[in-house]
């Protein structure tokens, strides 16, 4: 059946991946429709964690804090063990006070607060997806389960899509300008085009086993992340879902001799209970998953009119909250270019750099997630993951592409050691309050800014874009000396930076300043429009009405 409807943008995949491209083109003004095969969110966790930049993405979103409440139960969850039952493994370790979170968790304000106004979170994806459906409901999107993308061809200017409802069998076709294909690891459309992908190691096969114990009190003040576990005949990876009495252990089997029907659930709750070696502990198994811990980037991350996405696009071992949040990150960096293009204030060679921006930031997460994996193997003798560089937390990423105008004598390697306001990198960290409630990378709020003294104000209203003067802290962090500006992208990322020479003018003064004041370079209006013309796009500030988040921080002109 053939309604006629069209939709500028078209979301295959209702996971964590395409609720997030869902929220985002509400955010920036872009009508979409949401199509999943399921009738509902996953009810079998996967992913448990979600790093820094995924939680400032949905702290500009507005989610942040829902997000951050469905992780409650894991909040005290910390800590990688190892031993050959769980009993073992926590017998040496020594209760902690009830209060509070573990000060030395890689999630604690402490370990991030150089770099970042949030921190990551634990949260099994059962728990955040129904939050991110719920709040896209609420937004000015289209989103149906129970239905499945049956049909795909590419016209000349749109997308023609058929859409069949799973429980009446009943087809639609509509037509659209752009699809985000998030239909995950097992996703069709990436095999219809003909899209390859680049396969690295493969850290083998897995079964997921759900399963139910009642541990609150043998954990209490121990709660754990993950217990790698290594004994005769087993070995996996136990880990906590809710730290009371949800749980979860990966079984690794060998495929070649072996296959999921041979552990039925008699078999894993046997299994479990040696596994746990805990005294009445009676585990009940709820549902087995079988999965490969693979490495997989797809070579191109755009085909015509398709984008890929999250599992769609990169597959990564579940080590270092790197998998769903790499997803995250591939569609904020997407969406605002879908909008400009579709805004009509860029042309198609915008979207092009998605592949040159999110490729490189793919391939750089499988492969720590790989060596992460390697580390965690029951039985290893790698040394645990260094978390103490902003790429660990998702931060580190130094785009290269037509969108970022680097200098001859900029760093090409697309990660980051730190974020100093290198064009290409996230816009550094600091609080712009006394009450250390907004930062800057509160002020894009997804749409264009000019960050640098009094100065660039004129020079940014002349542009249509919006400034704001964090102040001499920032310009320390952001490497603009003084008098210099940063030109920030929708997606918090810096996209020019002037560092040009600064002058002084006796008769310029600012609101707040007496005699001589720093005006920059020697002229900011020429500096800037020289930068803008240099952009495939018109860097103006948005006129739809976006959707505010909670921190959104009110920008004096």
């Amino acid at each position: 059946m053939h309604t006629g409807k069209h939709y500028p943008v078209l979301v295959v995949g209702g996971g964590i991946v395409g609720l997030t491209a869902s929220l985002a083109l509400s955010h920036h003004g872009v009508p979409s429709l949401l199509v999943e095969a399921h009738p509902g969110t996953h009810d079998h966790p996967r992913a448990r964690s979600l790093n820094a930049r995924a939680m400032e993405i949905y702290r500009e979103l507005g989610v942040a804090d829902a997000v951050r409440e469905a992780g409650a139960p894991l909040a005290r969850a910390e800590g990688l063990h190892r031993g050959s039952d769980l009993a073992t493994a926590l017998a040496d370790v020594p209760r902690r006070p009830d209060p509070g979170d573990r000060p030395e968790s890689i999630f604690a304000p402490a370990a991030m607060a150089r770099w970042s106004p949030t921190t990551g979170r634990r949260a099994t994806l059962d728990a955040v997806e129904p939050v991110l459906l719920a709040a896209a409901r609420r937004r000015p999107a289209e989103i149906r389960f129970g239905t499945l993308r049956t049909g795909l061809r590419h016209g000349d200017d749109h997308l023609t899509v058929d859409l069949t409802d799973v429980a009446t069998g009943v087809t639609e076709t509509v037509t659209a300008d752009y699809l985000i294909a998030a239909d995950g690891a097992g996703g069709a459309l990436r095999h219809e085009l003909g899209v390859s992908s680049t396969y690295g190691t493969s850290h083998g096969h897995q079964l997921n086993i759900l399963f139910r114990a009642d541990l609150e009190q043998f954990v209490r003040g121990r709660e754990f992340s993950v217990v790698l576990i290594a004994r005769a005949g087993v070995r996996g990876m136990l880990t906590a879902i809710d730290a009371r009495t949800r749980w979860a252990f990966h079984l690794r089997y060998d495929p070649a001799v072996e296959s999921p029907a041979d552990y039925p659930p008699e078999r894993c709750e046997q299994i479990l209970r040696d596994v746990l070696g805990v005294p009445g502990a009676e585990p009940e198994v709820v549902s087995v998953l079988s999965w490969e811990a693979r490495e997989r980037t797809l070579d191109r991350l755009r085909a015509g009119r398709v984008f890929f996405a999250g599992d769609a696009a990169h597959q990564m071992p579940p080590a270092g909250a790197r998998g769903a949040s790499t997803g995250i990150a591939d569609v904020h960096n997407l969406v605002w270019k879908l909008g400009a293009v579709l805004g009509g204030r860029a042309d198609e060679t915008l979207l092009d750099t998605y592949q040159d921006e999110r490729h490189p930031a793919a391939v750089h997460a499988v492969a720590a997630s790989g060596a992460n994996a390697r580390a965690m193997t029951p039985g290893s003798s790698s040394p645990d993951p260094d978390w103490t560089t902003p790429a660990a937390h998702g931060l580190g990423d130094r785009y290269r592409s037509a969108a970022v105008l680097s200098d001859t004598g900029d760093p090409t390697d697309p990660v980051a050691d730190d974020l100093d306001g290198g064009p290409g990198t996230r816009l550094p960290h600091a609080w712009t309050d006394p009450a250390r409630s907004r930062s800057t990378l509160d002020l894009p709020a997804g749409d264009w800014i000019l960050l640098g003294p009094p100065a660039w104000r004129l020079p940014a209203d002349t542009a249509g874009l919006r400034h704001a003067d964090p102040g001499p802290e920032f310009a320390a962090l952001a490497g603009t000396a003084t008098g210099g500006a940063v030109l920030v992208r929708p997606d918090g990322h810096i996209a020019w930076r002037s560092t040009e020479p600064t002058s002084t003018d006796p008769t310029t003064t600012g609101p707040t300043t007496t005699g001589r004041t720093t005006t920059g370079p020697e002229d900011p209006a020429a500096a800037l429009d020289a930068a803008l013309r240099r952009l495939p796009f018109r860097a103006r500030h948005s006129t739809h009405r976006r959707t505010p988040g909670p921190t959104d921080p009110a920008i004096h002109p």
